[in-house]
């Protein structure tokens, strides 16, 4: 049984993909409708998963093989009965030329050959030129020159009636006759010189059949040679050296941005020698210690201000990001600290009740942003530090930075750090960071043990590098899934380093 799943738009349009791919035999075993992410960022499509037995497969590649690509388009269009009857009367009866699809899938390259050429000598003496020209010809024209020996078979023979008429002493009364008449009289009325030519045709049909085969013996040696040279044959076939080769590779199967490899690429060939590029283990080593290098991390302020002095520190995202969680780990490690939350949309759970309460932690529920301000005079004159947890919907950006600026203006020591998560879209998290970038002093990650693709959580920040890592989230647990922002954490995700 052989299963493939299959996208389209529309029903429609997967159905036809099924048909043309499976044929008309295939079985619907699962129709699925994905609707996206939230039905914003994905276009709605339909998945099918279809089946087929491997002996109906079989028939259906065997009319596949001498059908061009108008053929099939024209072909799958039809009827599914009338698709399934042609594909088993062809199954069937493999020798036909007249009917069915004997005559729609005579060889391209025979046709076009045969066109002004008067007998089937003549046609196999030129295939056989054509073929001597080499194997890049050959290789060159794969599509014209794939040809099994069924199809070889029935090339079809000369008709008589494009052979030069023989003069007759008067017209007869049967040549009014209609022209399928002609056609079924002319073998007989040509029957005595049928024997040379077909003994002649017959040697240059073998000659090109033993030809052919010497060129696909050819073609075989040459695959081998290259899978037994392995990436160094691909490395050249694409004129880069070895070690170059495997980390362009290796960096697009992490879905690295090709900006940031090419960068690389550029660094590389400056400053390392031919035989290094080479060597996969020297420019594997070379990119990893530039792109450790590019990632930008910093100390909170907290922890770098006199500890006398209060720290008003925001952290702000949109959406459910782990930003309450954060808040709570981060408002653990540090002394005298307020926990004020506010929300447009009311997001906020209590959730953090229960290690609020554990540790001691005092939480605040603003109910708008001039009671934010002055919970944070109230605690800044009590002599602690305020931690905002601020999520905001995304239309109010205008108000989000007057707010900021105010914070700015009343206090001596603000930080705003802007909350993503790792499990998110690469896209939505550039354009988070892209809107708020201006506001930012830094960035906390959530998520981090959750992330299955650090390529894109590289890509973000390598867009954003002004703004410096500073938090990782690295999990549930209060306070100890929390971690100073590091480039070697995200090194050894991406390259799986243990």
């Amino acid at each position: 049984m052989f299963v493939k799943k299959f996208e389209a738009d529309t029903i429609d349009e997967a159905l036809k993909a099924v048909k043309a791919e499976l044929g008309p035999d295939a079985i619907i075993l699962k129709t699925i409708t994905n609707k996206g992410l939230k039905g914003a960022f994905k276009k709605k499509r339909i998945e099918i998963t279809a089946a087929v037995s491997e002996r109906n497969i079989e028939k259906k590649a065997k009319v596949d093989k001498v059908l061009n690509e108008d053929q099939k388009r024209d072909f799958y269009s039809r009827g599914a009965n009338s698709v399934k009857e042609a594909i088993d009367d062809y199954a069937q009866t493999p020798g036909q030329t007249a009917a069915g699809y004997g005559g729609m899938g005579l060889n391209r390259v025979v046709n076009q050959i045969t066109r002004g050429t008067a007998n089937i000598a003549g046609a196999a003496k030129n295939t056989s030129q054509v073929l001597k020209q080499g194997l890049d010809d050959f290789l060159g024209d794969d599509d014209d020159m794939d040809m099994d020996d069924d199809a070889r078979d029935h090339i079809p023979a000369p008709r008589p009636a494009r052979q030069a008429p023989a003069p007759k002493p008067a017209p007869q009364p049967r040549q009014t006759a209609a022209p399928r008449e002609r056609e079924m009289e002319a073998p007989v009325q040509q029957a005595a010189p049928a024997p040379a030519i077909s003994r002649e045709a017959r040697e240059m049909m073998n000659e090109l059949r033993q030809e052919l085969r010497t060129q696909q013996h050819k073609i075989e040696i040459l695959e081998q040679k290259l899978h037994e040279m392995g990436p160094a044959a691909i490395a050249a076939a694409h004129g880069d050296a070895r070690g170059v080769h495997q980390l362009r590779t290796s960096l697009k199967a992490l879905e690295v941005d090709e900006s940031v490899v090419l960068d690389l690429l550029r660094k590389a060939a400056y400053e390392l020698s031919k035989d290094d590029l080479e060597n996969p283990d020297v420019v594997f080593e070379f990119a990893l210690r530039e792109m450790t290098q590019s990632v930008n991390v910093a100390l909170p302020m907290f922890s770098t201000v006199d500890g006398s002095e209060p720290v008003i520190t925001v952290l702000l995202s949109e959406a459910a990001a782990g930003q309450s969680s954060m808040s709570t780990k981060i408002a653990v490690l540090k002394k005298d600290v307020e926990v004020i939350q506010y929300s447009t949309d009311g997001g906020h759970q209590g959730g953090a009740d229960f290690a609020a309460q554990v540790f001691g932690l005092k939480v605040h529920r603003a109910q708008n942003q001039a009671e934010i301000i002055q919970l944070c005079r109230k605690a800044t004159e009590a002599g602690k530090s305020a931690l905002i947890d601020l999520r905001l919907a995304n239309k109010q950006h205008d108000e989000t930075k007057k707010f900021i600026e105010s914070l700015r203006r009343s206090f001596h020591h603000v930080e705003v750090l802007i909350t993503i998560s790792a499990i998110h879209a690469e896209l939505y998290n550039r354009k988070i960071l892209s809107r708020y970038k201006d506001l930012a002093d830094g960035l906390i990650i959530s998520h981090v043990d959750l992330c299955l693709n650090f390529g894109a959580l590289y890509n973000v920040h390598r867009a954003h590098s002004k703004v410096p890592l500073k938090f990782f989230g690295t999990g549930p647990v209060v306070p100890d899934d929390v971690e100073s922002a590091t480039a070697e954490r995200i090194m050894a995700g991406l390259f799986q380093l243990h």
